[in-house]
């Protein structure tokens, strides 16, 4: 009896800790976000461009990714890794980070994919790189995470934590 009180005093922290559910109104006329939506960012996905992740090669698992500096503007992207027991997602997706930086040198990242007909997952974080890469969400997501990443003329390529055994490789390139 002692144990089921416990059990259930446990399950109602647990609930009462757990974010509420955002509400799904029907989207306004013209597009947009629907109201009652928390929506991060305004970063659209080029949904001619889905993306499906692919299973690890033996090399980007191994790479080291080196930074760099890297430009403001928007992103597309073009391909994803799973590297070690990432979770990924299952149906091909289009994303898009849109990279901005205020005056004060705070970096800003604004994500936002999703499925061909689908809804967006967005979020937005603040981008650091000393004295390690890092992302600390501030908007879609709780807490931060370690983030290595490479720059090579128009593709940026940024390894995060997925699922807690693993990571994605996103490899993204800059729109015009």
């Amino acid at each position: 009896m002692r144990t089921r009180f416990m059990l259930a005093v446990a399950a109602m922290a647990v609930a009462a800790c757990s974010p509420p559910a955002q509400r799904q109104d029907p989207a306004p006329p013209g597009g947009g976000v629907p109201p009652g939506v928390v929506a991060c960012n305004a970063v659209n996905p080029d949904m001619t461009r889905l993306v499906s992740v692919q299973d690890p090669v033996a090399a980007a698992a191994q790479a080291t990714l080196r930074g760099g500096p890297i430009e403001a503007g928007t992103y597309d992207l073009v391909s994803a890794v799973r590297i070690g027991q990432a979770t990924g997602w299952v149906d091909p997706r289009a994303a898009a980070l849109q990279i901005s930086e205020a005056p004060d040198g705070v970096v800003t990242f604004d994500w936002a994919s999703a499925p061909a007909g689908g809804e967006a997952d967005r979020w937005t974080a603040i981008f650091t790189d000393t004295p390690e890469p890092r992302l600390t969400y501030t908007c879609g997501r709780v807490g931060a995470v370690e983030a290595a990443f490479a720059v090579e003329q128009r593709q940026l390529t940024l390894r995060l934590p997925d699922g807690g055994l693993g990571s994605l490789d996103l490899t993204l390139e800059r729109r015009d």
